[in-house]
């Protein structure tokens, strides 16, 4: 008996339509599936300024996540804002109109924060439809590009928390049972480091659209749970769509417990910072030359 048009696919149904960011239409012979041969010099023109396959942009994806739950946590325990979660920021934005929490400047940070990041987004999409209207993985050095400019944004906010007394933060080597210090959260100078770090998560979040993967919003995973919940195939052996947000989820966890432990560290917020910057350098570097290029269409038979 056929199954009914609505009817829930079988958990154990491999899925078939895990690379989302992959046309409809590819087969075999699609080129965006095969690397160029091993006799293209990667220096080439062709190489450096030409597409990359698409297959593993989610690894870059799930670094950015991981780098997102450290610089968020870090921002929250200083500042009691977030530069990536714009949801608690919206929260934290209206509760500031009532006064709460008891963070005078909750309103400033929170504003610029959702400022910066929309600005972030707005200017990643409208340079890449310059720059690569059929996407960032048709040129390689744009695609890099995107990366290297959030792991410079970061290490440029790491770089100015490093001088002491330059931007109010939480001392470093607390113990649990330490209270946070009030002149922190009232020192207007804690908006300082924020336009840069939210830019970045603009561009961040930008970026996982513009490769494809919808299912890696990663600076939020509210949505991620609830896709991973929805999902009919949640059980089963073969779904890289479920593989990527629990991924997800797992790497932004382990991104803020990372820096919990990093803040409560002689280092404080600069180590937290200057890691994540050196992540998100490396992934750029990594991206940028192990991700194979695409073979050349080759021409048609004339008829």
């Amino acid at each position: 008996m056929p199954r009914a048009a609505h009817s829930a696919p079988s958990p154990h149904a491999p899925d078939n339509n895990a690379h989302e960011n992959l046309p409809a239409t590819t087969s075999p012979g699609d080129p965006e599936k095969h690397p160029l041969p091993n006799h293209t010099p990667f220096w080439s023109r062709r190489s450096l300024l030409g597409p990359i396959t698409k297959d593993h942009g989610d690894l870059p994806l799930l670094a950015c996540c991981l780098v997102s739950g450290m610089v968020d946590a870090a921002s929250f325990k200083n500042w009691g804002m977030f530069v990536g979660m714009q949801t608690g920021n919206t929260v934290i934005l209206g509760l500031s109109t009532a006064g709460l929490p008891a963070n005078p400047y909750a309103w400033l940070t929170t504003l610029v924060s959702i400022v910066c990041f929309l600005i972030g987004v707005f200017t990643t999409f409208r340079i890449s439809k310059v720059m690569t209207p059929e996407g960032p993985t048709r040129n390689r050095l744009w695609a890099t590009t995107l990366f290297l400019v959030q792991a410079l944004l970061i290490l440029l906010s790491a770089a100015l928390a490093t001088p002491s007394n330059l931007i109010p933060q939480e001392p470093g080597n607390t113990s649990r049972l330490a209270l946070p210090d009030q002149r922190v959260i009232r020192n207007p100078r804690i908006v300082s480091l924020i336009p840069p770090l939210a830019f970045q998560s603009g561009i961040q979040i930008a970026t996982s659209r513009l490769l494809g993967f919808n299912e890696l919003p990663v600076n939020v995973i509210t949505s991620t749970y609830c896709d991973i919940m929805g999902d009919f195939k949640l059980l089963a052996t073969n779904n890289v769509r479920r593989d990527r947000r629990v991924g997800a989820v797992v790497f932004l966890l382990a991104g803020s417990i990372i820096s919990g432990w990093m803040l409560r560290s002689k280092g404080g917020l600069m180590s937290v910072l200057w890691v994540s910057g050196a992540i998100k350098l490396i992934t750029a570097g990594l991206y940028f030359f192990l991700v194979p290029a695409v073979k050349e269409e080759l021409p048609k038979v004339m008829e």
